[in-house]
């Protein structure tokens, strides 16, 4: 038996022919139409802020110490005097004026404070913040200046 062609397609290849079924599609559409696609953004931060920035330091409300106002690395750690259980340390700015000091007293530009007092070094603690903004403290240790610690 032939099968003769139609120069014209029947109603069914017609169907397939001018809009392929794509199921994928279908579903997504369904799943849209159910309930309407919203971006929660809570909790992240702004995506258009740089990752690294600089830290917008705190304004201290009181006045500066005068040991405030120098680096670490500017003031030098001249003596430690010891009396009763209890020790000072002697502390010399570049300006060659001394300070005596006891652990709590406030130094450095980065709100240091002295934490530990020993016989040959002093321990500061100071707050400064990493690459992405996290605080962190910092154990700095002054040691004795050798041509003073002659004990």
């Amino acid at each position: 038996e032939e099968t003769k062609l139609s120069p014209k397609p029947d109603k069914t290849q017609k169907k397939s022919l001018s809009k392929p079924i794509d199921l994928e599609l279908q579903k997504w559409e369904k799943e849209l139409q159910q309930r309407p696609y919203r971006t929660q953004l809570k909790g992240w931060g702004n995506p258009f802020n740089p990752f690294f920035q600089k830290p917008k330091r705190k304004k201290v409300q009181r006045p500066l110490t005068p040991l405030e106002k120098w680096s670490l690395k500017e003031l030098r750690l001249t003596g430690i005097i010891q009396k009763e259980g209890q020790r000072w340390a002697l502390i010399e700015d570049p300006t060659k004026k001394g300070y005596l000091v006891s652990v709590g007293t406030r130094i450095g530009p980065n709100e240091g404070v002295i934490t530990q007092i020993a016989p040959d070094h002093i321990v500061v603690e100071e707050k400064s913040t990493d690459f992405l903004g996290k605080e962190i403290i910092k154990r700095i240790v002054i040691p004795i200046r050798a041509s003073e610690a002659g004990t």
